[in-house]
């Protein structure tokens, strides 16, 4: 819509200059930039909205590695101690992690390719 009202009012504009109609070629002037101000407001909000995502998801995914490299630590303290359960328990946590950042990734591929 706000590349109708941009063209209608460059027309109002032009028809204005046009026939020494000066009120309505500011009229014209002003709903043209009237218009050109709403579009770029629009993607203004976009870009910060794709950038939120973005942001979201990289945090997403630096989680997923933390709780990577902690299962890993969590397993070594494990087998060093003797303890099964540790071990099993960040072999598990590696598993899971592992599997969330495969799927955030996915997502934010996803969400890339979509826009």
């Amino acid at each position: 819509m706000d590349y109708v009202n941009r063209a209608t009012g460059a027309t109002k504009e032009q028809v204005g200059k046009a026939m020494g109609n000066p009120e309505l070629e500011s009229k014209g002037h002003a709903q043209k930039a009237q218009a050109m101000g709403e579009q770029q407001i629009k993607g203004a909000k976009q870009s910060v909205e794709h950038t939120g995502e973005q942001g979201e998801s990289a945090l997403k995914q630096a989680g997923d590695k933390a709780k990577n490299l902690g299962g890993g630590v969590k397993q070594q303290v494990g087998e060093t101690c003797g303890s099964q359960q540790t071990a099993n328990e960040g072999r598990m946590d590696q598993a899971e992690a592992s599997a969330k950042d495969t799927i955030h990734g996915q997502q934010k591929d996803m969400h890339g390719n979509l826009k």
